[in-house]
């Protein structure tokens, strides 16, 4: 009997140590999630357009445009993406020139690394703001057929 005692008081013991690491391991489970340094509300200030953009966009006509990215949705002006799935780069200023075909500085990039992100949806949605180019936090561009759109993030 004194085994048996000796053994439900050892289970007793461990039982609690291990329901405090399970505890545990939901609750660092269920963390906060940091948004991206992209995610949020972006909306068109501006465009720049290339000498040789075949593109004709009205500008008033897209000036104001919101876009809005998140871990769980993306909404490209009037286009939703309920499953977006993002993919970065870096690009340097030659990569930078060898895509676009216009040297970064000229859209209002300095010659430091640029991010490139690209979203990709379950849904066919609209192409404009599927591209987002990005320096430092708050310097972004959405290209277009060698129209550039200088976007701001929008702050609550």
């Amino acid at each position: 009997m004194k085994i048996i005692g000796h053994v439900k008081r050892f289970w007793k013991f461990h039982s609690l140590i291990i329901g405090a690491f399970g505890i545990c391991a939901l609750t660092l489970g269920c963390a906060i999630h940091e948004p991206s340094f992209y995610e949020g509300t972006w909306v068109i200030t501006d465009t720049y357009q290339d000498e040789k953009s075949s593109q004709n966009t009205s500008k008033s006509r897209v000036l104001g445009s919101s876009f809005t990215y998140s871990a769980t949705s993306a909404q490209l002006d009037q286009f939703a993406c309920e499953v977006p799935e993002y993919h970065t780069q870096r690009l340097s200023s030659d990569d930078f020139y060898s895509q676009y075909k216009v040297d970064p500085q000229r859209i209002g990039f300095s010659r430091d690394d640029v991010t490139k992100i690209e979203l990709t949806c379950a849904s066919d949605v609209a192409t404009l703001g599927r591209t987002l180019l990005i320096q430092q936090s708050d310097n972004a561009v959405i290209p277009s057929n060698g129209t550039f759109f200088r976007l701001e993030k929008a702050t609550i």
